[in-house]
């Protein structure tokens, strides 16, 4: 998938500049994100209200493991203040190095989420911010300098329950959902190659290395704000 005229002012990859911790993401286009939780921690959290730590795997096209992510936060936090919860998210390589930390800092509403996406951790290479919209999610993504480079489009009402749930990459002036040059998606259909995967990303393979790991920091706050239980 290449970049479209519509979506020029996303800076594509430049191999000679690639973050050497980064270089997993060097022309990948997909990405699956399988969320864990055993059996013990979905009972305690059905029975008791008891909120676990997230935990995530995320893997490539061919099913090798790419990142390890895990959350830090507060049993508190995590449990009296869902969908507006700050949290840490540590993202870890194949060699258990942090090469990725997520931040989302505490909000006092609904609407005004955002996250700072940092690698090496401590220095910032991309923003998700939420768009205020009386019923879609809406998101602008940013660079490190705070510049925004494209917008992310939801579902009405983000769901799992009838058909796959697709947040898709638009260009700033939110061209036609039809002309989106990617997405993060929510699969319903529990076969095919998408089969066990919470969430799909798809982007292009040329797009810059930080807004691929920027989109990956998406993902989590998107499932972090409308999907977790």
């Amino acid at each position: 998938m290449e970049l479209s005229e519509d979506t020029a002012m996303i800076p594509s990859l430049d191999p000679y500049r690639c973050p050497s911790h980064l270089e997993t993401l060097a022309w990948i286009d997909q990405l699956f994100v399988y969320k864990e939780k055993t059996l013990q921690e979905s009972l305690e959290e059905a029975c008791c209200g008891i909120k676990f730590n997230n935990r995530y795997e995320v893997k490539d096209y061919t099913g090798k493991k790419v990142f390890s992510i895990l959350e830090d936060n507060d049993c508190c936090n995590r449990t009296y203040c869902a969908g507006a919860r700050s949290f840490i998210m540590n993202v870890f390589n194949d060699s258990n190095q942090e090469i990725i930390r997520l931040v989302q800092p505490y909000v006092c509403n609904c609407c005004s989420n955002e996250l700072e996406v940092q690698s090496p951790p401590g220095i910032n290479i991309g923003h998700v911010r939420q768009n205020c919209h009386i019923c879609l999610p809406k998101f602008t993504v940013e660079n490190e300098r705070g510049e925004p480079a494209f917008k992310i489009a939801g579902p009405c009402v983000p769901c799992t329950c009838c058909t796959d749930q697709n947040f898709e990459l638009v260009s700033l002036n939110e061209a036609a959902i039809d002309r989106s040059f990617g997405k993060i998606f929510k699969p319903f259909s529990l076969s095919g190659p998408n089969a066990a995967a919470d969430f799909v990303l798809r982007f292009p393979s040329n797009l810059e290395i930080k807004m691929k790991a920027t989109l990956l920091g998406a993902c989590i706050l998107i499932d972090c704000m409308y999907y977790e239980e």
